[in-house]
């Protein structure tokens, strides 16, 4: 699970025996000798894993192994596209990598070249989400639709541990397609939330969002509004509301940066203030409910 440095992994892991592995997309650690750096699959690693999920490619190697090289070997761009094509009952990697060959499809990704420098993930992985996503969008109807909205929202969202109740009641049957597509996946033991990839939401966020940042953002911040105004000082019963809100709001207020969408900078500053009221008075949490006061202080003076 990926840590914010040193103090979140102490702060969520506060065992004094014992040893706990963290998990980090940042190199800090491996620069400094303290970490091991764990990159793609070897080739025939890579080829055994993915036969091993798509039982029915077996026997086409060579298929293969042009599916995992044209995939860079990267895990994650690798397990999206077996899931992809297991769903779709496609016969072989070749008519996978035809989907990756369509004219759209490179048109499409020529555009957004542009945006991927300095990106932690290969362009294949951008390839990848776009086949996913664009086939939700080609199913047509409004369910699809509404399926690519709640996954733009979701790519806002803290990727770990997402409440059922965090997703607006209306977006909440399409989680099931998403899941068909392993763009989210459930958090398991009956605890009603999904869980994201961070490299997905990534991708969602900056390859996918099209022209509805602003959109997904205020309903984010609406959403969580909403349960952080049930959070009762006098209540210790409501303060889990704030513990399994805080995560969410930190991240979003992290995405979203200073470039605040006019229509949200209310919302947002209301919703941040009420957390970091929370952190301060009940949780002792000084300095991330400061983070956040200066935070609001700053898109204010920019609105």
């Amino acid at each position: 699970r990926e840590m914010e440095g040193e103090e979140g992994a102490l702060h969520r892991f506060p065992y004094l025996d014992g040893r706990t592995i963290v998990t980090s997309r940042s190199g800090v650690r491996d620069d400094e000798g303290e970490g091991l750096a764990v990159g793609p699959f070897e080739e025939d690693e890579a080829v055994a894993w993915v036969v091993s999920r798509a039982k029915g490619w077996k026997g086409q190697e060579e298929g293969v192994r042009a599916f995992v090289r044209r995939l860079n070997c990267y895990p994650l761009a690798l397990r999206q596209a077996v899931e992809y094509s297991v769903s779709m009952r496609l016969a072989g990697p070749y008519e996978y990598l035809a989907e990756m060959d369509g004219r759209k499809e490179r048109e499409w990704l020529d555009k957004r070249r542009s945006h991927h420098g300095g990106s932690s993930y290969p362009l294949a992985f951008v390839e990848v989400m776009h086949i996913s996503v664009g086939k939700i969008i080609d199913a047509g109807g409004d369910d699809s639709e509404e399926a690519v909205r709640l996954l733009r929202y979701l790519s806002l969202l803290h990727p770990a541990e997402i409440p059922v109740d965090l997703v607006p009641r209306e977006w909440r049957p399409h989680l099931d397609l998403l899941q068909s597509q392993s763009l989210v996946m459930d958090a398991g033991e009956s605890r009603r939330a999904v869980r994201m990839h961070s490299i997905t939401q990534e991708v969602v966020r900056t390859h996918l969002m099209g022209h509805s940042r602003e959109e997904m953002v205020g309903l984010a911040a609406e959403q969580l509004l909403t349960l952080v105004a049930g959070i009762d000082g006098g209540n210790p019963l409501t303060f889990f509301i704030g513990w399994m809100c805080e995560p969410h709001v930190q991240l979003l207020v992290e995405n979203v940066g200073t470039e605040v969408p006019e229509a949200c900078v209310e919302m947002l500053s209301i919703l941040a203030t009420g957390l970091g009221d929370f952190l301060s008075q009940i949780g002792g949490r000084f300095e991330e409910a400061m983070s956040l006061c200066r935070w609001v202080l700053e898109i204010q003076l920019k609105a």
